[in-house]
């Protein structure tokens, strides 16, 4: 069960949409004018529509990294798994690449799914219940998306 009011709910999920942002921008950029970069073009997109309508309940200001170190058990560290995976070093091109950071993807937005899908159940106001539905529907969407793309990849090389 979430230990958040309904403002720290948003505030936490803004902190996640903007990390995902980032590394899905991050991504885009990266991979360029292929399918992958494509699909991290289109991510980091939902990402800022989704940050748009978390900033627009309740006159939330936008993200504020003050707010991360509050929140770092409710969030996922996506900079410490791209370390993790060598998608900032070893495996910043060609198919392990992608495959490693769409791995990534996959993780934030399962976590993005299982958040809002908890915070859907504590919250009370019908309007923010209805705006955490729709968030956790897209990220199964965003999900369904990655796992199509990995799935058309090539197997790894062992």
């Amino acid at each position: 069960m979430l230990d958040l009011n309904e403002i720290e709910i948003l505030q936490v999920a803004l902190a996640h949409e903007e990390r995902a942002r980032a590394f899905y921008e991050r991504m885009a950029a990266r991979h360029g004018d292929t399918t992958a970069g494509d699909l991290f073009g289109f991510l980091s997109r939902e990402e800022v529509a989704h940050i748009r309508r978390l900033t627009a309940r309740y006159g939330i200001p936008e993200f504020e990294s003050k707010w991360e170190e509050k929140y770092v058990p409710y969030l996922i560290d996506l900079d410490r798994l791209a370390w993790e995976e060598g998608v900032d070093t070893q495996y910043k091109t060609g198919p392990e690449a992608i495959r490693r950071g769409l791995g990534i993807a996959r993780k934030a937005e399962t976590h993005a799914v299982a958040f809002y899908s908890q915070a859907g159940k504590v919250v009370e106001d019908k309007a923010t219940k209805a705006l955490l539905a729709e968030l956790e529907g897209e990220e199964r969407n965003h999900l369904a998306k990655i796992e199509g793309y990995l799935g058309d990849l090539p197997p790894a090389p062992r």
